[in-house]
């Protein structure tokens, strides 16, 4: 199993395939399997890296919750890539990732050969409302009765159509997740400054994809991103929540292929 030491910390990665690097950077209490689709597809002509954050999977989880940040997680993915040789590369960032990879491309355009935003945010996470309600409840619940409370707590959500095997891979992941991974990741999003009034510095060609059935905030957020972004071209994946890449991997892999051969949107967003 390849683990690379960044930052003090293990960090689990694989590599698969021979090209251009592409590189894939999943969210909030995922993993490296979330990429299952993509691997199997770009493996046949891009040098396909993916990896677990700290605090998820495989790789070593910090207890101190300022241990996660974005900007932390962004600096693991330039480490990492140095490491196995990417000089320049192709990124692609789903939901939390999606926040490390702008923080990447503001940082080092010249490193990346385009960008993919996949059901990002652009801004801070709620500290307010309903969302920080659910989230502190469920922190108070992981201190004082563990990963596998949360996970029964999550099973029983109204997700929508959400595949029940993507629910229930999703629920044995949290079961096993680190609370302070869990509390600190969260955290990480919480305190990341966002991209509004940024993005418009990202200067690489880049794809923003959402879920058509993704949560509100989110859409919209695909709408402003791909607004603000100079040249960015939007696709909604029809049918799709929150991960179109396990929902529609066929759609969603043929709009990545489109962006990273140059062939521009199927149809105008």
């Amino acid at each position: 199993m390849p683990v690379e030491r960044i930052g003090g910390l293990d960090l689990y990665y694989e590599l698969h395939g021979a090209g251009e690097p592409l590189v894939l950077v999943h969210g909030y209490t995922g993993d490296h399997t979330d990429w299952r689709y993509q691997v199997a597809e770009f493996s046949r002509t891009h040098r396909v890296l993916v990896f677990d954050h700290r605090g998820h999977g495989r790789s070593t989880a910090p207890v101190e919750h300022a241990a996660y940040t974005i900007e932390q997680m962004a600096d693991d993915v330039e480490a990492l890539t140095a490491h196995v040789g990417c000089e320049r590369f192709h990124l692609v960032g789903h939901s939390m990732g999606g926040a490390v990879a702008q923080e990447v491309a503001l940082r080092s355009p010249r490193r990346l050969l385009s960008l993919t935003l996949h059901d990002a945010g652009n801004r801070p996470a709620e500290t307010a409302g309903t969302l920080a309600a659910v989230m502190a409840s469920t922190h108070r619940i992981a201190i004082e009765q563990g990963m596998g409370a949360v996970a029964e707590l999550y099973a029983m959500l109204p997700l929508g159509d959400m595949p029940q095997a993507r629910r229930d891979e999703e629920t044995r992941r949290l079961a096993n997740m680190s609370v302070d991974a869990y509390i600190g990741a969260w955290g990480a999003l919480e305190k990341w400054q966002g991209s509004v009034g940024r993005a418009g510095h990202i200067a690489v060609p880049t794809l923003v994809i959402c879920g058509q059935n993704d949560t509100g905030f989110l859409v919209a957020a695909a709408h402003e991103l791909a607004a603000e972004i100079p040249g960015a071209v939007l696709e909604m994946v029809p049918g799709a929540g929150h991960s179109p890449q396990i929902e529609r991997p066929e759609v969603f892999n043929a709009a990545l292929r489109r962006h990273l051969t140059g062939g521009g949107a199927l149809q105008p967003a």
